[in-house]
C-alpha cells in the first residue's frame, strides 16, 4: 500500500515503513546504480516477477540487503510504479530483456562498477 505517496506495509501485524533513505548514501548509490543497469521499462506489466524476488537478486549481486518496503521505495524513486500498490509484493512494467534476467550480464555490470568505485 501507499501512505503519503510512499510504500508502507502492514501485513499480519508486521509493519514495514522503512525507506531507502534510511540507508547510508553509498548504499543508496549502489541500489540506484543496480536498478538503472539491470531493469528496463516496458509498457505492459510483467506478471509473476515481484519486488520480493527482485530485491533478492539485488542482495545476491551486491550484498545489499533491503526490506521489501525499502526496495519498493527505490523502484518508485527510479520511476517504476507498482502495477497494484495494494499487493504485498509489487509487480512492475519491466522488460524480460532486462539484464536482471541474464545473470551473466548482471555480474559483468556489477564487477565493472566495483572496479570503478574500488570496492
Amino acid at each position: 500500500m501507499l501512505k503519503n505517496r510512499k510504500p508502507y506495509t502492514n501485513e499480519n501485524g508486521y509493519t514495514d515503513s522503512k525507506l531507502l533513505s534510511d540507508e547510508p548514501e553509498n548504499v543508496q548509490d549502489i541500489v540506484f546504480h543496480w536498478i538503472a543497469n539491470n531493469i528496463y521499462p516496458r509498457k505492459a506489466p510483467l506478471h509473476g516477477i515481484t519486488s520480493y524476488w527482485i530485491k533478492h537478486q539485488l542482495d545476491h549481486d551486491t550484498g545489499v540487503y533491503l526490506t521489501n518496503n525499502q526496495f519498493k521505495d527505490a523502484m518508485m524513486q527510479s520511476g517504476y510504479n507498482p502495477v497494484n500498490a495494494k499487493e504485498l509484493n509489487w509487480e512492475y512494467c519491466i522488460s524480460r530483456k532486462s539484464p536482471l534476467f541474464d545473470r551473466r550480464k548482471t555480474r559483468k555490470v556489477i564487477e565493472s562498477w566495483k572496479k570503478r568505485r574500488k570496492i
